[in-house]
């Protein structure tokens, strides 16, 4: 598994993406709103992103399957980076991030299937096959009805452990990502007071 994650970065240009950035990534970070907020309770990054918004906006047909890709792959790089901050910043070891999604705006999805999930598949297989086991856990909320049958048609795709890091919400759990991290690493529309960055998506 590692030789082949090494022979595969090699191919994607992986080292050199976070200084030199793929083109078109101002356009994919207001197309995918995903945000570091802060740190958790155990000083792992904290990324929140717009998940529903983005899966349900037919966003996913504005670039092409290999822009993507890059795209993705420079946001892992970007996780290493947040996960070496935090560590030199506490002198711990810091070898994860948490991720939380809000599911609100999903509804939609149904009519960008076709889109969605080979995308979707894409990303898993090329992507995070290669960064395996950084992130949990994994807290998705506002999860609309219609989330349980989309989750059928992508679990089987995902990586069995990074599956069973996901919780899912039908509301804001504030008293959960109050017990995972500080109101500080919280988005104040969601009952916290992070001040970062965290627009709407762009359609």
């Amino acid at each position: 598994r590692l030789r082949n994650a090494l022979a595969w970065r090699v191919r994607i240009g992986a080292d050199g993406l976070l200084s030199s950035p793929p083109p078109g990534l101002e356009s994919y970070r207001r197309y995918r709103i995903r945000r570091w907020v802060g740190r958790c309770h155990v000083n792992r990054p904290v990324m929140f992103e717009r998940l529903g918004q983005f899966l349900g906006s037919g966003n996913t047909t504005a670039f092409g399957a290999n822009e993507w890709l890059s795209f993705y792959t420079w946001d892992l790089e970007g996780h290493f980076m947040q996960m070496r901050e935090a560590s030199e910043a506490t002198a711990t070891a810091v070898s994860g991030y948490l991720f939380i999604g809000d599911l609100a705006g999903m509804g939609a999805i149904w009519r960008h299937m076709r889109n969605v999930v080979p995308l979707l598949k894409q990303l898993t297989k090329e992507v995070e096959s290669n960064y395996p086991e950084i992130a949990g856990p994994i807290v998705l909320f506002n999860a609309p009805r219609i989330f349980a049958g989309a989750y059928r048609l992508v679990r089987p795709f995902l990586d069995p452990i990074t599956a069973d890091k996901i919780e899912v919400h039908a509301g804001v759990p504030l008293d959960r990502l109050l017990e995972l991290m500080p109101p500080e690493a919280i988005p104040a529309e969601y009952g916290g007071c992070s001040e970062a960055e965290y627009p709407p998506t762009e359609y």
